[in-house]
């Protein structure tokens, strides 16, 4: 009796609703109480805006800038949202923004089939802590959930254009972008959308201000060194742990963000993203080998997609704590198409979340230190994550040595 009043409570539309906010405002709490994981919003997001105003610019526009032009959008709702107060008007926008998500993956109540899917991503965010609705990815985020939806329902119009508007406020929706390609039938119908779409959004650009800068994004993480949280870093930090002198953690000042120092960083850092690209390069390969042997569309969406965006995580010289939700959008994705020997990867993206939380901000300290709690749970995180993308590696390979049943009945 009790097991049945359960799974009817757990698959009630306003009762999801309920424990999503109630997570979200837990989240906004914590965040004001430990640490500063609110801090990009508070003295960056905010300044952006200031300064903007004030100087009659916009960035990425007029100016360069580290985004796409389109992350200015929910960086104007915010302070239109409180225009006294920007970090209420951010926790408005954002509260109200996942709210939305979390009623239009349920149908708005009448598709409650995807609770389970729903209650993995509900409980995915808020293990990673106050930084997972801290940051420009909440939107990036939602956006790829939307379009996986799209995919899933089979409106791959909609999905292009929904993945290519994520990808222009983040970039990890390219390895997205580039699944739906890949298993897309309609390569014809892909080109068409994008170049819409594209067209669309430079247009917009250009009459706001010229295109100089527009793609001014690309070039500016390119001079960027290896940050602490990055899978790369691991090394220097084991090394920083046993005591091996010339490696440091710091604060630049410039990117805003803590990196690492030693022998050899700068080097790695040169080629970590001719690295992620060749990395690209296999799984791209992977899926049209596996496209070409009849792999079930769903099923190497799933595994294309989420090898595709960890190529793009776990090779990266940055590895800021709120990435983890690039591999919860597309994780997302497997749980709700039921996709087979997806356990694992729904696991272990549990428990990487829930790592998340006390790298940063619970014990970011220690980690900056070198000591080994910090130094640990960070190699435990980053160890899950390249286990994911090994793990997905082997059933793209799986999916393509798999030939076409047709083909086999024949050879019978």
């Amino acid at each position: 009796m009790q097991t049945s009043r359960l799974r009817v409570l757990t698959t009630n539309f306003w009762f999801i609703l309920l424990v999503a906010l109630l997570a979200q405002l837990t989240l906004i709490w914590f965040g004001t109480a430990s640490g500063d994981p609110f801090g990009d919003v508070r003295y960056i997001y905010d300044a952006w805006i200031s300064n903007m105003r004030l100087g009659s610019y916009l960035l990425g526009i007029t100016d360069p800038w580290v985004y796409p032009y389109p992350a200015q959008i929910p960086l104007w709702l915010a302070d239109f949202a409180s225009p006294t107060d920007y970090l209420s008007g951010w926790y408005l926008v954002v509260v109200n923004t996942n709210m939305l998500l979390v009623a239009y993956l349920l149908g708005w109540g009448k598709k409650m089939e995807r609770a389970k899917a729903v209650w993995f991503f509900i409980g995915c965010v808020f293990l990673i802590g106050p930084v997972a609705i801290a940051r420009l990815e909440v939107f990036s985020v939602a956006l790829t959930v939307m379009a996986a939806v799209a995919f899933y329902e089979n409106k791959e119009s909609r999905s292009i254009q929904l993945f290519n508007l994520a990808t222009w406020i983040k970039v990890s929706p390219f390895a997205s972008l580039v699944s739906v390609f890949i298993v897309s039938d309609k390569k014809k119908n892909f080109i068409i959308n994008m170049l819409i779409a594209s067209t669309v959004i430079i247009g917009i650009g250009v009459v706001l201000g010229g295109i100089e800068n527009l793609f001014s994004f690309a070039g500016m993480q390119s001079g960027r060194g290896i940050q602490v949280e990055s899978s790369i870093a691991v090394i220097w930090l084991l090394a920083l742990l046993v005591g091996v002198p010339g490696i440091k953690t710091y604060y630049d000042n410039e990117i805003v963000t803590f990196q690492i120092s030693g022998f050899g960083v700068t080097e790695v850092a040169s080629v970590m993203t001719i690295i992620q690209f060749l990395a690209l390069g296999i799984t791209i390969w992977l899926g049209f080998r596996a496209k070409a042997n009849g792999a079930d569309r769903n099923t190497l969406f799933a595994w294309l997609m989420l090898t595709a965006t960890l190529d793009l995580l776990v090779f990266n010289k940055v590895g800021s704590p709120q990435y983890q939700l690039w591999l919860v959008g597309v994780a997302f994705f497997g749980v709700l198409a039921g996709t087979p020997k997806w356990k694992m990867v729904s696991v272990i993206t549990l428990i990487t979340s829930g790592l998340s939380w006390l790298i940063f901000p619970v014990f970011y300290g220690s980690l900056l230190d070198g000591a080994p709690l910090g130094v640990g749970l960070l190699v435990l995180r980053n160890l899950g994550v390249i286990g994911i993308l090994v793990y997905a590696n082997m059933q793209l390979i799986n999916l393509g040595n798999k030939t076409k049943q047709l083909g086999s009945s024949g050879e019978a």
